[in-house]
C-alpha cells in the first residue's frame, strides 16, 4: 500500500515546526504548539491537501492560516493566525466554524468570549460575497500557555457598511468616545479592515483597530505613527517598500484603543510584503535585514527562520513573505514578521490576491477550463 495522501494539517503544522525549531524552542514546547495548531485548524485539518483551496483571503494563496516571529520584543514569540472554515464554504459556514472554535478555545484554554460575544449582534446580517468574517490567533512565549485573539473582517457585512460596523462593534466594547479620532484619521478611500481584541479578560485585553491606507508612503506612514516612532517608521518603510515609493492599498495603521482616551494608547505600522514591497523571497529578506540593521534589531532570528522554512538562496522563490509590521513602545521598536506555509502557491499562484472569484473556491473556475 502507498504512503496516505498528505492532509492539509500536515502540511501547515512543518513550517510551524520548522520557526519554533529554528528560534531554539524545546521539543516539548513546539510538540504544545502543534497540538494547539491541530485545534485551531479542526474545521479543515483533514482536508486533503491535493484537494483545491476552499476561499482564504488569510494568505497569497488562500492557505488558510500564517505564522508570525516577533524580533525586538521581551521574549521569543510565535504566533500562528488561524481561519475556521465550514463546508460548504460562505461566510456564513465560516462564521459557524469560528464560533465553535472560539467555544473548544474557552473549554480547552480559559479564552475569555466577553468581549466576542459583545460584537456578535454586528455579524447579523453577512454579505455573502464577503471576503473573510472572523480569524484567530494564538501567540506561544516560551514557558507559558498559549493565549488568543480574534481579528473581525469589519467588511462582513459589505464595504459600504464597515464604517457603520465599526462603529456599533466600538460601542458594544465601550469604546464609542474613540470613534472621533478614528473619523479624523480617515481619508475618503481608506478602510476599516479588522476589529482585533485579545480573548483576555478585562484590562488584560488589547483592542486594536485595523486602517488600511488607500494609498500611502513613508512619510505619510510616519506622520499618522506615534510621535516618538515617526523616524523608526520612516526608516521601516524605506527599507521595505524603497524611498518616496507609493504603495497601494499594501498598509495599515494599527490603531491601539483605550477607554480612557479618544486618541489610541499607539500605532503599529503593517506594510504587505509580498508583492507590493518585491517579489523574489531573496529581495524581501535583504530589504528585512536592512530594516532591522537601521532599528538596530538583530536579524540572525528572521534569517534562521527564512532558512528553515525554505526561503531560496538563489532568489527563485517567492509567497514566503507575507506582512511585516513595526511597533514602537517607549523608544523600543519590535517587528513581527509573517511567514506563509504556502500550501498551495506552487499549484496555483496566489489566487488570493487578486480572485476571480471567491466562493466557494478560488480555483474551481480555472480547473473547470483546464478539464474542458
Amino acid at each position: 500500500m502507498g504512503a496516505a495522501a498528505p492532509t492539509r494539517f500536515e502540511a501547515a503544522c512543518g513550517p510551524l515546526r520548522a520557526l519554533a525549531g529554528s528560534l531554539g524552542f524545546p521539543g516539548d514546547e513546539t510538540a504544545a504548539m502543534v497540538a494547539c495548531l491541530r485545534v485551531l485548524a479542526a474545521s479543515w485539518a483533514d482536508a486533503p491537501l491535493a484537494d483545491p483551496p476552499p476561499w482564504s483571503g488569510l494568505g497569497a494563496d488562500a492557505s488558510g492560516c500564517d505564522l508570525s516571529l516577533v524580533l525586538g520584543g521581551e521574549q521569543r514569540e510565535i504566533r500562528v493566525t488561524v481561519e475556521a472554515q465550514g463546508d460548504p464554504p460562505s461566510p456564513r459556514s465560516y462564521l459557524a466554524a469560528a464560533l465553535a472554535l472560539s467555544d473548544t478555545l474557552e473549554a480547552r484554554y480559559g479564552a475569555d468570549l466577553s468581549r466576542l460575544r459583545a460584537v456578535l449582534p454586528v455579524l447579523a446580517d453577512l454579505d455573502p460575497e464577503a471576503a473573510g468574517v472572523l480569524w484567530h490567533g494564538a501567540v506561544f512565549r516560551g514557558g507559558q500557555a498559549p493565549w488568543f485573539k480574534v481579528y473581525l473582517h469589519l467588511m462582513a457585512a459589505g464595504r459600504r457598511q464597515a464604517r457603520a460596523t465599526a462603529r456599533a462593534a466600538l460601542d458594544r466594547l465601550g469604546l464609542g468616545a474613540t470613534w472621533e479620532g478614528i473619523a479624523a484619521r480617515l481619508g475618503p478611500d481608506d478602510d476599516l479592515l479588522f476589529l482585533g481584541f485579545d480573548l483576555l479578560p478585562g484590562d488584560a485585553a488589547r483592542v486594536k483597530l485595523y486602517l488600511r491606507h488607500a494609498e500611502t508612503d513613508a512619510a505619510r506612514l510616519a506622520e499618522a505613527a506615534d510621535p516618538d516612532s515617526r523616524d523608526s517608521v520612516r526608516a521601516f518603510v524605506e527599507s521595505l517598500a524603497g524611498p518616496g515609493r507609493i504603495v497601494r492599498r499594501g498598509a495599515l495603521s494599527a490603531l491601539h484603543l483605550r477607554p480612557d482616551a479618544p486618541e489610541p494608547a499607539r500605532v503599529t505600522t503593517h506594510l504587505r510584503l509580498f508583492p507590493h514591497c518585491g517579489a523574489s523571497d531573496a529581495m524581501l529578506r535583504d530589504r528585512l535585514c536592512a530594516a532591522l540593521h537601521r532599528l538596530g534589531l538583530p536579524s540572525a532570528p528572521y534569517e534562521a527562520a527564512f532558512r528553515a522554512l525554505g526561503g531560496e538562496e538563489s532568489g527563485d522563490g517567492e509567497g514566503l513573505h507575507g506582512w511585516a509590521s513595526l511597533q514602537g513602545a517607549g523608544g523600543r521598536p519590535a517587528v513581527t514578521v509573517y511567514l506563509s506555509p504556502r500550501l498551495y502557491l506552487a499549484r496555483f499562484g496566489p489566487v488570493a490576491l487578486a480572485p476571480e472569484r471567491m466562493w466557494p473556491s478560488p480555483v474551481l473556475g480555472r480547473l473547470a477550463c483546464a478539464s474542458a
